[in-house]
């Protein structure tokens, strides 16, 4: 062996302090399990990922501080068949669910020590690396939530229009409000069911479950908004009789039982719109201003969907859509969009506009 070669081997062996600082330094986590099941080192990046200071985990159980959780079924059933049969498992990405959040952790697991025998059943210590894949899944799961959603979209609504003109233009069957309304539950409905079984999304995300700390300032800001509306509404009808603008003469609510009905039309429209397509573009348009133009492409749809009912009918829409998204924007709960929606749009029907 010459100079050079020893200088090589020398440069090659870390000391115990230099090992140290290049774990500390790392991204990815780092831990030792010892053969009986205890945790006998642990880098500082293991802090973060798990939310456990450093003097919590080590010397501690790993089954104990990290197996109990029952909601973290694959992340469990990977790591008791290591511990249990001392079968080191392949490279896998699991899901691993703590009461404040989700994660999504690659393992790699190697032996502590060589082993000659080949058929080891018991567990014999191991080299666990850890490396924290959370955005990037996300950011995959977004993409497949983005792309169900917005097909699933396109199709109700290509349906709804395509049915819309062939009874209208083409069949010539005159049909009640009440039709069309259905039309768009039932679309609605679809794409509930889309996004239940198909997509990521939970039901705090799309505004279903609303934020307690907000509740009462929503629920307050509604009831101001809605007064002022009606009062608008109201003073716009006076305006229009004035100058003699043609009004319908009938009811297109049909009766005041309608009220009821229109209850939960207003509720499938609100979830269709604030919970489903404005949630999806805001979330799918990383640029400048991504909720405005959410809230603006949103009621560009949601005023669409109004064409039946006439041009007057669809800028109504427009406004209130407008009125919404930013309220839903301001308090994400889709409660109190579903009760300003109801108020306006039947009142609207009531005065015959």
């Amino acid at each position: 062996m010459n100079a050079l070669d020893v200088k090589k081997t020398d440069s090659a062996i870390l000391s115990q302090d230099q090992k140290e600082i290049v774990f500390e330094n790392m991204s990815d986590g780092i831990m030792m399990i010892n053969e009986e099941g205890i945790i006998t080192y642990c880098n500082s990046a293991c802090e973060k990922i798990f939310g456990y200071p450093k003097e919590s985990i080590t010397e501690h159980s790993f089954r104990y501080l990290f197996l109990s959780n029952r909601k973290n079924r694959a992340f469990n059933k990977y790591f008791k068949k290591i511990l249990d049969k001392g079968i080191l498992m392949p490279t896998e990405t699991l899901k691993y669910q703590t009461a404040q959040n989700t994660q999504y952790l690659t393992f790699h697991t190697s032996p502590l020590k060589a082993t000659d025998c080949a058929d080891q059943k018991d567990f014999s210590g191991m080299f666990l690396l850890i490396e924290d894949v959370s955005e990037r899944y996300q950011l995959k799961q977004h993409e497949h939530d983005c792309a169900f959603i917005f097909a699933g979209l396109i199709i109700c609504i290509s349906l709804y229009l395509f049915a819309w003109s062939l009874i209208r233009f083409t069949l010539h069957i005159p049909l009640k409000t009440s039709a069309y309304t259905l039309m768009i539950e039932g679309m609605t409905f679809l794409l509930f069911l889309e996004i239940l079984f198909l997509t990521s999304l939970s039901m705090r995300d799309i505004g279903l479950i609303p934020k307690l700390s907000t509740l009462k300032r929503n629920f307050i800001e509604t009831i101001l908004i809605g007064v002022v509306a009606c009062i608008a509404l109201l003073l716009t009808k006076v305006v229009l009789i004035l100058l003699g603008h043609p009004i319908k003469d009938y009811f297109i609510g049909g009766s005041l039982h309608g009220a009821y009905i229109y209850l939960f039309t207003a509720f499938f429209q609100e979830f269709l719109a604030r919970g489903v397509i404005q949630t999806s573009v805001k979330s799918l348009m990383k640029v400048k201003y991504q909720k405005q133009i959410s809230i603006f492409l949103t009621s560009l749809l949601f005023s669409l969907m109004h064409l039946p009912f006439g041009f007057v009918f669809m800028m109504g829409a427009l406004l209130l859509s407008l009125a919404l998204g930013a309220i839903f924007e301001r308090h994400e709960n889709l409660w109190g969009c579903a009760i300003l929606h109801w108020g306006c749009g039947y009142l609207a029907m009531s005065l015959f506009f």
